[in-house]
């Protein structure tokens, strides 16, 4: 195990013995502040290749307080988060789940990590048994259902588990963290060792990007939502004198802070079109990102746009004006205008427009977008 101060982190890996068609790697993270498991998970199934990618996040008493699941299966990449209270109320995607009410754990269909969930919450003695609902997560469907389950210590690391709606029952070998090393020819453990740091990069994007929207949204997070992905497309920019200077461009957008703002990152010309003839001599340059945040007490969307390329730090505000999203604020004392018009499932146009001193709207930029991702 890999110690930094009191946190205390290892790697393990486990092969489906039962059928030889999966593997999963793990991580268990534990500190102060609670017990984290995350991990992969590479299966066979139905013919093609599964893969699931989660994160467990406990609380010191190890009760489980946050899961994030992505499932990527025949093309298709779902995802699935769902947040405890610690005393049985569960939330899916930000909405309440009536039949989880009482479950206390989760249990991932596919992964033997899930067992040391309660485990380590129930702090056994040895000959004590307990039965318990837990969150039954299922692969490749991603439904949800309650489940009972009984756990009874036998031994000093030897736990007997017992699905007591079908009447499965199995041993289970484990390690000071709960974790199965032999569980009853299904899964076997293949190595263990300390964790590598995790790059800080990679930490940073996961204190910043949330898996979806905030609660605290309500139904304004679909006012910006259909955004989140990747798009790419036609920017086109208008001059005083009427020149049109013409680029590729792609724009991504996402959830952050825990799904309470929608942040973007917008690239003129496009990474792919950098260097080629596509791009016009004097094309506008832009990377830049915004960061959009609802005003519940105003009932409207605030915008933030900052290019370090341009130098340009725009404010807007505004929100759903009949079919298209208008946005409003000042640039050099000037007022402006940017919308998103002719809004489909996989194009929209984003118009950018500047009032003179007559009080007319010159168009300074057009961006056609198609979705990418």
């Amino acid at each position: 195990m890999a110690t930094q101060g009191t946190t205390v982190t290892r790697e393990v890996i486990w092969r489906r013995v039962m059928d030889e068609l999966g593997f999963e790697q793990a991580r268990v993270k534990r500190d102060q502040e609670g017990v984290g498991l995350s991990g992969v998970i590479l299966v066979a199934e139905q013919g093609a290749p599964l893969r699931v990618d989660y994160s467990v996040v406990c609380d010191p008493a190890w009760r489980t307080r946050r899961v994030a699941v992505t499932q990527s299966w025949r093309g298709a990449r779902q995802h699935l988060t769902l947040e405890h209270d610690g005393a049985g109320r569960w939330l899916r995607d930000g909405r309440a789940v009536e039949a989880l009410e009482g479950c206390t754990d989760v249990d991932l269909g596919l992964s033997p990590s899930t067992n040391a969930l309660p485990i380590g919450r129930l702090q056994l003695a040895e000959g004590a048994t307990a039965e318990i609902r837990v969150a039954w997560v299922r692969f490749p469907s991603l439904d949800v259902t309650p489940a009972r389950q009984g756990y009874a210590r036998v031994g000093p690391a030897r736990y007997r588990y017992e699905s007591l709606d079908s009447g499965f029952n199995a041993m289970l070998d484990v390690d000071a963290d709960g974790l199965p090393i032999e569980y009853a020819g299904i899964w076997r453990r293949l190595a263990e060792g300390p964790a590598a740091p995790e790059p800080t990069s990679e930490r940073f994007v996961n204190a910043l990007v949330s898996p979806g929207p905030s609660t605290e949204l309500g139904d304004a997070a679909a006012t910006f939502g259909w955004l989140v992905g990747g798009w790419e497309g036609t920017i086109q920019d208008h001059d005083l004198e009427g020149g049109v200077r013409q680029s590729e461009g792609e724009w991504w957008f996402h959830w952050v802070l825990e799904g309470r703002a929608l942040q973007d990152v917008f690239i003129v010309p496009s990474r792919r079109s950098r260097g080629s003839t596509q791009v016009e001599p004097g094309a506008n340059r832009r990377y830049g990102t915004t960061v959009r945040t609802f005003d519940r007490a105003g009932g409207t969307w605030r915008i933030l746009w900052v290019s370090p390329t341009g130098g340009a730090i725009n404010r807007l505000d505004g929100g759903r004006e009949g079919d298209a999203l208008v946005l409003r604020g000042e640039h050099r004392s000037r007022p402006i205008r940017w919308s998103f018009s002719d809004i489909g499932t996989d194009r929209f146009t984003w118009r950018g427009e500047e009032q003179d001193s007559a009080g007319q709207w010159k168009l300074q930029s057009r961006f056609d977008m198609r979705r990418i991702a």
